[in-house]
């Protein structure tokens, strides 16, 4: 389950066709005030649809031209399978939205600062529930325990650089970071990429690769694998019409990805390439149920 006050937003990458992302850095670090804010919010409609799209958290506030459902995604920290009663218009209405982060706040707090910003200026308001609803158990798919040629054991090397990092996120600094890689170039140690298509990490825990496959799914994914460590995890597959495209999926007007017509299936992919399969099950889901969430109020 994803939590608000452990998530590190370190950078989020332009999405022209949802591309590539950072690796979202975890570590503990102090409680968030939950009435942290932004400092300075200014908040303007988008008319023209073809305008880039972008979304860009740092130390120093939010730089957004995303439809506002990723931000109202990135504030509740859950996927559309665990949000309830959310309006339509949010994954076609964009605004532009620039906003200052206070000095002396950790870049821990901007989950915080999100949701307060949508509570003030989109009147949101929710609560919680929990609901039986149907479930995946992550499992290894072959009975030998051996896993697909494209799950592999991270290096010794990237486990230590992923670890360095880390330790600089706990001390509430920003960490060192690579250039962010081209849509056909080699992940660097700890980045993911995440397409239509396409789903690659590098230096993950298997609880760290499974939100992605919850999201291409659309579902909650339990992990029954028992593997513990660091991966470098790469999956091809031929997405669905409607489906497997993230949890944002593709931006309004954006035609539609090229699929390459040899590609598995999601699932088939899933145990060939990584040795992994789900199993349906039920369970209980922890849902956030929107009871408001109006147009902003502008600047």
């Amino acid at each position: 389950m994803r939590k608000h006050c452990a998530a590190v937003l370190v950078v989020i990458a332009i999405v022209p066709v949802v591309a590539a992302a950072q690796q979202f850095l975890t570590a503990p670090g102090a409680p968030v005030d939950p009435d942290a804010r932004f400092e300075v919010v200014a908040i303007k409609p988008i008319a023209d649809a073809s305008s880039p799209m972008l979304i860009r958290m740092t130390p120093g506030g939010l730089e957004s031209s995303v439809p506002i459902g990723v931000i109202l995604r990135q504030a509740l920290q859950k996927p559309d399978y665990q949000m309830v009663g959310a309006p339509g218009w949010i994954n076609t209405e964009r605004y532009s939205i620039r906003a200052k982060q206070p000095a002396g706040l950790p870049f821990t707090a901007m989950p915080v600062m999100l949701l307060n910003l949508l509570k003030d200026r989109f009147q949101l308001a929710t609560h919680l529930e929990t609901r039986d609803q149907p479930i995946f158990h992550l499992v290894v798919a072959r009975a030998d325990g051996r896993l697909g040629p494209d799950l592999k054991a991270t290096s010794a090397e990237c486990q230590a650089t992923i670890a360095e990092r880390a330790a600089e996120a706990k001390a509430g600094r920003l960490p060192s970071l690579p250039t962010f890689p081209g849509p056909n170039e080699p992940l660097p140690c700890g980045f993911g990429r995440v397409a239509p298509g396409i789903a690659a990490f590098s230096g993950r825990t298997i609880a760290q690769i499974i939100p992605t496959l919850a999201d291409l799914v659309g579902r909650p994914v339990i992990d029954k694998t028992g593997l513990t460590g660091l991966y470098d995890f790469a999956l091809k597959y031929a997405p669905e019409l409607g489906r497997n495209a993230g949890p944002f999926g593709p931006p309004p007007g954006a035609p539609p990805p090229v699929i390459d017509p040899d590609a598995p299936s999601l699932p088939a992919a899933l145990q060939e390439q990584v040795g992994l399969k789900l199993d349906g099950a039920r369970g209980p889901v922890e849902v956030v149920v929107i009871d408001k969430f109006e147009k902003p109020t502008l600047d």
